[in-house]
């Protein structure tokens, strides 16, 4: 298995393991008003694998040289798109989908990689990069959920031992 598909799949359980530390409410605080909570994040993940990692990654394998439509994820955020109030069914949600992904993902031949298609932003792309592209996105927001968790689940805790770190939620 490549890097890339080895990533991909340790993303669900790395995620489970980190959510399983926080309580249902702390998978919705927000470091900030213009911040994601951990709920929204894993929505988010879910948005990405099922609009832009399938579907342009289906369209890769099946069709010569697609062109992607535009995805935005602010847009996407803005419109409601990462909102439910249940981090578990989000991480749940993200899970499936993630795995229904690397279920024909994982069977395509190694000439498939150098298939390509059309970015909207920076023009041909081949099917190599875009999983890149979705290891690097899956594990920024990997981190993005353990700086959540430092914040909410720990920082407190640490009383006068805070004087030795900080937190980047």
């Amino acid at each position: 298995m490549t890097a890339e598909l080895t990533c991909l799949r340790a993303t669900s359980d790395i995620l489970r393991s980190l959510v399983e530390v926080a309580a249902r409410e702390q998978l919705l605080w927000k470091p900030a008003d213009d911040r994601w909570s951990i709920c929204e994040v894993l929505n988010h993940l879910t948005d990405v694998e099922k609009l832009n990692l399938g579907h342009r990654v289906r369209h890769m394998l099946e069709e010569e040289r697609p062109h992607f439509e535009d995805y935005d994820p602010g847009l996407r955020y803005r419109d409601g798109a990462y909102k439910n109030d249940d981090g578990l069914r989000a991480l749940e949600a993200f899970c499936e989908t993630r795995e229904a992904s690397l279920s024909w993902l994982e069977r395509a031949e190694p000439a498939d990689w150098e298939r390509r298609g059309l970015h909207p932003d920076v023009g041909e792309v081949r099917l190599s990069q875009v999983l890149n592209l979705r290891a690097f996105h899956d594990l920024s927001h990997i981190g993005q959920v353990s700086e959540i968790l430092k914040a909410v689940c720990f920082w407190d805790g640490m009383g006068s031992l805070q004087k030795y770190y900080s937190v980047d939620a």
